[in-house]
């Protein structure tokens, strides 16, 4: 019954993530088949990233244990961590950035928290169904939005860069980030050693802060920039196309606006 209850808990917490982020985002609203293309490549990329662990990591670091040498966790860990955020945002990346719904700030956010849930929340519930409700109530504890977290940090500068039109390197940088911090928060947990764990406490407290706080950043851009219409109805949550009449229906996809 715990297990049940955890499981429900994963997905409870990236419904009400995702539920949060759409309805506070005052500008264009993404298209609903966008999201559920994004939230599909990150489920993909979980099935990518185990079978990239799987073939580029040499098994002798794939199977250390906790307290092995701190060098061999470090290199398993940073392996680990570049191939996971990379499956992460690399696909969503390559599918939103040409695409003309992909206008403003906060879409590099809201996109890219969802192709992160879509990756941890699988990845949460495989964890606690191989090893139990202990690990799986540590996981809601310390990490239940942290892949969401890492990317949505990525998806932030894309976005920037899609707005101001600048070279992506910003992106790269921060995805560089986000695989250090990864690599560095599994190296805490996995070291037991008491100082190094609550660095992994901090760094996941830091994130998932971090994501509210981009967020909020995101909007403030998007105001300065004009990108963004305050009222009821001002944008078609299916089609993502502007109803500046406010109709309840949208004059362009038919959906209820």
């Amino acid at each position: 019954m715990l297990l049940v209850a955890i499981i429900i808990s994963f997905l409870a917490i990236g419904a009400g993530l995702t539920w949060f982020l759409l309805v506070k985002d005052q500008g264009k609203k993404e298209p609903v088949t966008a999201l559920w293309i994004v939230a599909g490549l990150g489920l993909i990329g979980v099935v990518a990233a185990v079978f990239l662990e799987h073939y580029l990591i040499p098994a002798k670091y794939l199977s250390l244990v906790a307290g092995s040498p701190l060098p061999d966790v470090f290199l398993a860990t940073l392996g680990v961590g570049a191939i996971e955020e990379c499956c992460k945002f690399l696909p969503s990346a390559f599918f939103l950035y040409k695409r003309k719904f992909f206008r403003d700030h906060v879409d590099g956010v809201i996109f890219f928290a969802i192709a992160g849930l879509a990756f941890g929340i699988p990845e949460n519930i495989l964890y606690t169904a191989q090893f139990g409700a202990k690990t799986g109530l540590v996981r809601i504890f310390m990490d239940p939005i942290f892949h969401a977290t890492t990317t949505a940090m990525v998806g932030y500068f894309l976005g920037k860069s899609k707005v101001d039109g600048k070279p992506l390197y910003k992106s790269g940088l921060a995805l560089l980030a986000a695989i250090m911090l990864h690599a560095m928060y599994d190296f805490g947990l996995f070291s037991r050693n008491i100082f190094l764990v609550m660095i992994s406490v901090i760094i996941t407290g830091v994130l998932a802060a971090s994501l509210f706080l981009f967020f909020m950043r995101a909007k403030e851009l998007d105001r300065q920039e004009g990108l963004v219409a305050i009222g009821h109805n001002n944008f078609c949550r299916h089609c993502g196309q502007a109803n500046p009449n406010h109709n309840l229906f949208c004059t362009r996809c038919g959906a209820h606006a």
